[in-house]
């Protein structure tokens, strides 16, 4: 019998449990700040939002507290066995997955889509832009995406868009880092949506994927930016490079 075939671990998780293990040793003590993103990526060879991911799992799992414009720093040693979060899916590996899939849902819906789905678009445009004023336009939102992905009049590519949706509400590491993002002022963006709605009017399947991807690329910047922990202190850094060179330019005037 041929040996049963392992399942596959995800780049963030390797890195997670590199992590936990580095922790474990102490060779990050409790504590202690974790070294700079950059040269954690650098460590591991990864992109940093798959470090990012990872940082995350721990961080929900109450192993390291992540502390805006200081750094992220060990709170609690790690228990035995998995971590939950660690086998999650990440919200940026989630947001990959729309940019692809929704992009496509787009654009086979631009060929397909009825006046009276135009229609639900435009009015459900006017109630995400009430319901961001209200502060809760997550559920108009996912109606927004759904109606694009059911004018494909494809059972399955419906179903898909769904089951990415019903992830990223289940899903801790998903729910942790959108709410990060809600708290930083961001909020679906109707302009974005409107021009979606735009190219599918127009029956353009070319610019209705365009339209989403380009859309869906900026929720993902949005979420790096939620999630980018050491702003104030790369600003700091260069601040005080400005402040070096300044002197020493001054300094060699006086000579």
């Amino acid at each position: 019998m041929s040996p049963e075939p392992q399942k596959a671990v995800r780049l963030y998780q390797q890195v997670a449990e590199k992590l936990v293990r580095a922790i474990s040793s102490g060779e990050f003590p409790l504590g202690a700040r974790l070294p700079a993103e950059r040269e954690l990526a650098l460590l591991y060879q990864v992109s940093r939002p798959t470090l990012r991911e990872a940082v995350i799992a721990l961080e929900i799992d109450g192993i390291v507290e992540v502390r805006k414009g200081s750094g992220v720093y060990v709170t609690a040693l790690p228990g035995t066995g998995s971590s939950s979060a660690i086998m999650d899916v990440g919200p940026f590996e989630l947001t990959e997955a729309r940019i692809l899939i929704e992009g496509e849902a787009a654009a086979l819906a631009a060929s397909l889509i009825s006046d009276q789905e135009i229609q639900a678009l435009e009015r459900l445009l006017i109630e995400m832009d009430a319901a961001n004023r209200e502060g809760h336009s997550e559920a108009v939102d996912r109606e927004f995406h759904q109606v694009i992905a059911n004018a494909t009049q494809n059972s399955a590519m419906s179903t898909v868009v769904d089951s990415l949706w019903a992830l990223r509400e289940r899903s801790p590491q998903c729910a942790s880092v959108f709410r990060k993002s809600r708290l930083s002022g961001v909020l679906p963006v109707v302009s974005e949506h409107r021009a979606i709605v735009d190219a599918l009017r127009m029956r353009n399947p070319a610019a209705a994927r365009a339209a989403m991807q380009g859309h869906l690329r900026r929720v993902l910047n949005y979420l790096l930016d939620a999630t980018e922990f050491e702003a104030l202190e790369e600003a700091k850094a260069k601040v005080a490079a400005q402040r070096h060179r300044f002197t020493a330019s001054v300094q060699r005037g006086r000579v």
